[in-house]
């Protein structure tokens, strides 16, 4: 019964004071400070005392004495965790392109699992790649496969098959590439399926004419960046100028030509 033993403690204390009060106003000699004394009946104590005190009705059954009683705002606790148990994200993502990099690469050393071969240079060399890959990086690629696969079913049915003829088990597709080097084209391969390349300012410009080509874009700009590098170094610029003879007939080759031709003009 707290609350109503509050109540009964500021009625006395507001009688004792009114008495106090009384007793001071029969000396006229002393003051006791205040103007007007003021006097409290039972309601103004009441009223007093019930604007510092919320009451709020309780059922017959509840426990005024319980001094572990559960504030509102905990009752909800244990709803709370169980709320938090199922935010907790039910997947998780995994990536790891280094791996995936390390098996294209094993492929590739693979010719047994690989589905297309290049010959490449006039030392005609065999470089190995994968159609899948090549024909969604460029659509070049994508047409040149086509018009291969279509030739070779024509000539697979002009050719009678015997039971003393052996079919190719290669199942390979064979692409003559002339007009480049081997180590470029490569190179070249390398960084279609993987994404990675090291550029070099012996091998840049057939890898710019090889991008153009193919329009392989992040390549070709990537290769006019370290263009611009190194024209600012007169070595490296006499390199660029040798290797544009040699893809001499491609556009990108003589573009940059000119740009050399340009720059050395300048300086003289």
């Amino acid at each position: 019964m707290a609350l109503f033993n509050s109540i009964t403690k500021c009625q006395t204390m507001a009688e004792e004071k009114a008495n106090l009060l009384s007793q001071d106003s029969e000396t006229e000699d002393f003051s006791s400070g205040y103007d007007s004394p003021e006097y409290f009946s039972d309601q103004d104590t009441k009223r007093s005392c019930s604007n510092r005190l919320q009451i709020v009705p309780l059922s017959d059954k509840s426990d005024f004495s319980s001094a572990e009683s559960i504030p509102f705002n905990d009752y909800s606790s244990e709803d709370d965790d169980i709320h938090n148990d199922n935010d907790i994200a039910d997947s998780m993502k995994v990536t790891n392109v280094h791996t995936l990099i390390d098996n294209i690469r094993y492929i590739l050393s693979m010719p047994d699992l690989c589905d297309v071969m290049f010959i490449v240079g006039p030392q005609r060399v065999p470089v190995y790649g994968l159609k899948a890959i090549l024909s969604t990086r460029s659509r070049l690629f994508f047409v040149m496969f086509l018009k291969y696969s279509k030739e070779a079913l024509k000539q697979k049915k002009k050719t009678k098959i015997t039971k003393h003829i052996q079919p190719d088990q290669s199942n390979k597709l064979t692409i003559t590439i002339d007009n480049y080097d081997v180590d470029v084209f490569r190179t070249f391969l390398l960084f279609v399926h993987c994404g990675t390349v090291e550029i070099e300012p012996s091998k840049v410009t057939g890898l710019l004419c090889l991008a153009t080509e193919f329009d392989i874009s992040d390549l070709r700009n990537s290769c006019w960046e370290f263009i611009d590098r190194c024209l600012s170094v007169q070595s490296f610029s006499t390199i660029l100028m040798k290797e544009t003879i040699f893809y001499g007939d491609h556009k990108a080759a003589q573009k940059l030509r000119i740009k050399i031709l340009k720059l050395q003009q300048r300086h003289r």
